[in-house]
């Protein structure tokens, strides 16, 4: 059956098209409403921080619950309390008066329930569609994404010219189309295997994903690298923005400019699956940090705002062509009874670092000019192009893959 006629993948993909949509109208409308309230880089860096210190803290417990429990339940539940956490936002701005407390208090708490959201979906994916699909899903998963990126930060900038509660407004709303197709979903999102005993604890279900992933070279070097990425990746966003505001950009032209890092994505997107099956998967990761040195070389050299889009779009274009080789990789050679806590090692560690890279975002950016925290953004990445280069598990990713099997056989 072809994917697109996949009814319950397809339900998944719909409300989370319109509810990643409005996450990407709200993320750009964070900074901007600190920076509009306070004109500091360094507290829109802390606003930053709090929206993401739930990827620090809690991707382990979102695994262990994942495996434990129904996963479209988690998923349910957690679209209700990101509508509230926003919305909350919203109504602020439209009755009353938003403060900043409010607005840490509501991304952490919208930014918390986003990382259950996430292990939980990346777990349930491979019991939505069948193995020969899995390419194909996580691409059309890497589309969605870009869809939203590219349009939404430019609405988001719009809506925030008009309204600074507009944004949040949009995102609360865009909620309730999640909610509304996730019931619909017919098929199991876990395996038989997936319910561990009710006798396990689950520290120890816990311990035995990480020691899957520790035993996979690929998968332990692959989260740190991914964590280097993302760290640089938080300046990058962040120092987009402040360098076209700086330039004289307008808040919507500012949008215009993140946006095309969508519009590249929504590109890439559909060309990853065919780099997922043609060209091994290490040779698509390394290659792909060496193309964002040289492109984050060149954003430090341009001046003129709008120039920027097109070099952020050939940023964009490669990004997916890293996540589907990942995904899809680790898909292959770990159960699916262990996905969920395998996944959420490798979130623990490269969206763990999420905070602290809107931290270092806010404070570089105050210290030092937007060229400049450009420069050392590029300077990081070329490192962690070399060390992927070196790295012979990641180097020579998918040329071989090893079986889920074995491990399967050593447990029983």
């Amino acid at each position: 059956m072809p994917l697109r006629r996949n009814r319950d993948f397809q339900l998944l993909w719909g409300g989370q098209v319109v509810s990643l949509l409005g996450s990407q109208i709200s993320k750009i409308a964070y900074p901007l409403l600190v920076l509009a309230m306070t004109g500091s880089p360094a507290k829109a860096g802390i606003a930053g921080f709090a929206a993401m210190l739930g990827y620090l803290l809690f991707p382990l417990p979102a695994g262990g619950l994942a495996d434990r429990h129904d996963r479209k339940r988690i998923m349910i539940g957690c679209d209700a309390i990101r509508l509230a956490a926003v919305g909350s936002i919203a109504v602020a701005g439209w009755a009353a008066h938003i403060t900043y407390v409010q607005i840490l208090v509501a991304g952490f708490v919208e930014g918390t329930a986003t990382v259950f959201f996430g292990v939980a979906q990346r777990a349930a994916l491979p019991m939505l569609v069948a193995p020969s699909q899995r390419s194909a899903a996580v691409g059309q998963n890497e589309a969605r994404q870009n869809v939203a990126q590219l349009a939404g930060p430019a609405l988001g900038g719009t809506l925030f010219g008009l309204s600074r509660a507009a944004p949040f407004g949009a995102d609360a709303v865009s909620y309730l189309a999640s909610l509304v197709t996730l019931p619909f979903i017919k098929a199991p999102t876990q395996s038989a295997a997936s319910a561990p005993p009710a006798s396990r604890k689950l520290r120890a279900e816990l311990a035995e994903g990480l020691a899957f992933t520790w035993r996979q070279p690929f998968l332990r070097y692959s989260s740190f690298l991914a964590a280097s990425v993302n760290i640089l990746l938080q300046v990058l966003i962040l120092g987009l923005i402040v360098l076209a505001r700086h330039d004289g950009a307008s808040s919507a032209q500012a949008g215009l400019i993140v946006g095309c890092m969508g519009a590249g994505g929504l590109a890439g997107a559909f060309a990853a699956p065919w780099f997922q099956r043609n060209i091994p998967a290490g040779i698509t990761i390394t290659g792909c940090m060496w193309i964002w040195t040289i492109l984050l070389a060149v954003i430090v050299l341009v001046r003129v705002p709008l120039w920027l889009c097109p070099v952020v779009a050939v940023f964009g274009f490669v990004g997916p062509a890293w996540n589907v080789s990942v995904q899809t990789y680790r898909m292959q050679i770990t159960p699916n009874e262990l996905l969920g806590r395998t996944s959420s090692v490798a979130l623990q560690i490269a969206w763990g670092v999420l905070p602290l890279g809107s931290l270092l975002a806010g404070f570089l950016l105050q210290a030092l000019s937007p060229a400049a925290a450009m420069t050392v953004v590029a300077a990081g990445m070329a490192v962690t192009a070399v060390a992927a280069t070196a790295l012979a598990p990641v180097r020579d990713a998918g040329r071989r893959t090893p079986g889920a099997a074995a491990f399967v056989a050593r447990r029983t």
